[in-house]
């Protein structure tokens, strides 16, 4: 029998490096701070300052709603 970690086989354990596309695999629930491969910071994409390459972008925000007009004025 082969051990195996509990979260080695869910979905979320595989990401790619946004600057090598390499696949890195975090198991344990250890989070990395850079790649194993490029010594890539993986900081500012975790903190939002930059962008996955790939990733879809985040939503504009809607505009203001516009005050009502007054009656009979066009």
């Amino acid at each position: 029998m082969c051990f195996r970690p509990a979260d080695a086989s869910a979905g979320g354990g595989v990401n790619k490096c946004p600057e090598c596309g390499k696949t890195v695999q975090s198991m344990g629930g250890i989070v990395l701070n850079s790649c194993p491969f490029c010594k890539c910071d993986f900081t500012p994409y975790l903190n939002g300052e930059k962008q996955i390459p790939g990733a879809p972008a985040a939503p504009a925000a809607p505009g203001a709603p516009q005050a009502p007009k007054a009656p009979g004025v066009n």
